[in-house]
Parts: C-alpha cells; sequence; structure tokens
C-alpha cells in the first residue's frame, strides 16, 4: 500500500500542472491561450483616469461568437466606436473580453480587413513597460497578459521615432488601419482621448 502510495505521488508531481482560479489549468503555458502568463504590474497607472490600472480577468470564454461579433480561429473579435483605453477595456470585459493586441501579422491584417470599420487610430491592448520607459514593443504589457516577448518575435512592430511607452503618462499606443506606415509602427499614448477599439475575446 505505501508503494503504491508513493508511485502516485511521484506521477503527479512528474505532471507539474498549474492549477488557477479560473477553472483552467495551464500546465506552464496561459489560460484562453495564452492570456495571463505575463500580468500587468500592479505599478501600471493611467495617470491621466485616475491611476486606474488594468487587472480584470476574464471567467469563462465565449462559448460560441455572438451576434455582431467575428471568429478568427479560437478568438471573437467586436469593433466597438471610440472610448478612452479605460473605459473600452471595461466595455470588452463586460463581455468577458480584452482590448485586442494582435498575435502575428496575419491575425492583424484579418482583423484590419473583417472586424475594424473605421480609417482610423485604434488603441491597442499594450499597456505599460518592464523598465519604466522603453521603446521596445517585447519590454510591454498586455491586458490580457499575453507575453509581448514572444509576440513581438512574431509581429515585428516597432514604435515611431522619439516615442516610447512608460507605467504613468503614455501607457497606451495605438495604430492606424489601412495604413502602411502606421500599420507596424505604433503611436504612445496617454489613453484619456477617444479612440476607436476592437475588442477580443476568447471562446471556449
Amino acid at each position: 500500500m505505501l508503494l503504491v502510495f508513493a508511485l502516485l505521488i511521484g506521477v503527479t508531481s512528474a505532471a507539474n500542472v498549474i492549477c488557477t482560479d479560473y477553472g483552467k489549468d495551464l500546465g506552464g503555458g496561459g489560460a484562453f491561450d495564452g492570456y495571463y502568463v505575463r500580468p500587468v504590474p500592479t505599478n501600471c497607472r493611467f495617470q491621466h483616469r485616475g491611476n486606474w490600472s488594468p487587472q480584470f480577468r476574464i471567467k469563462q470564454g465565449q462559448p460560441q461568437c455572438k451576434g455582431g461579433w467575428r471568429k478568427y480561429k479560437n478568438k471573437c473579435y467586436q469593433d466597438i466606436n471610440g472610448r478612452n483605453f479605460q473605459d473600452g477595456e471595461r466595455f470588452c470585459n463586460q463581455h468577458q473580453a480584452h482590448i485586442w493586441q494582435p498575435n502575428d501579422r496575419e491575425e492583424y491584417q484579418w482583423v484590419e480587413q473583417n472586424v475594424m470599420r473605421h480609417n482610423n487610430w485604434y488603441f491597442l491592448g499594450t499597456v505599460c513597460n518592464s523598465r519604466g520607459q522603453t521603446t521596445n514593443p517585447a519590454d510591454f504589457f498586455t491586458a490580457s497578459g499575453e507575453d509581448m516577448r514572444q509576440i513581438q518575435q512574431k509581429l515585428n512592430a516597432r514604435m515611431h521615432p522619439g516615442h516610447h511607452i512608460n507605467n504613468h503618462s503614455h501607457p497606451c499606443m495605438m495604430s492606424h488601419r489601412n495604413n502602411n506606415t502606421w500599420r507596424w509602427m505604433y503611436h504612445h499614448q496617454h489613453c484619456h482621448e477617444g479612440r476607436h477599439i476592437v475588442c477580443e475575446a476568447p471562446t471556449g
């Protein structure tokens, strides 16, 4: 009996399953296909929005995309009218979603042509950074907790010369739909201006 018990402990330890509060087994990754593997730090505070910090976590994915949402792979997307970043993220959160951060160029171009409705500036889901102030997108965080160090390897984006992201006064960035200059070169933002937003909700 003791031998069987010891073997069971060994098998359980070898599995290395990480349990979360959200009913998902991460196994070293993140719930909902990469979400929350690199959470937004608590010192990320939006100076122009009362020191608000994006800390919401989705508890349940959408069983299927709702009316008005478009599906790409295992995510649902919806374009919403202009809002500041805080109000836009809260709107997305009400639908168990976050402001969208593209994971690669293929996804960006699909959303640009199938979801975005305005040839204008869009907030992306990137917020704050790990170095206080930086121009390297790999140092950024996302509202969804996705890992920009991995995303940047596929996205290969860059900041406009002279623009940076920090943790207080310029914690957001945006891109411009159907604009070859600003599609992969991002513009920093205070976050309190009204911009267009795409919400991304995981399925499952």
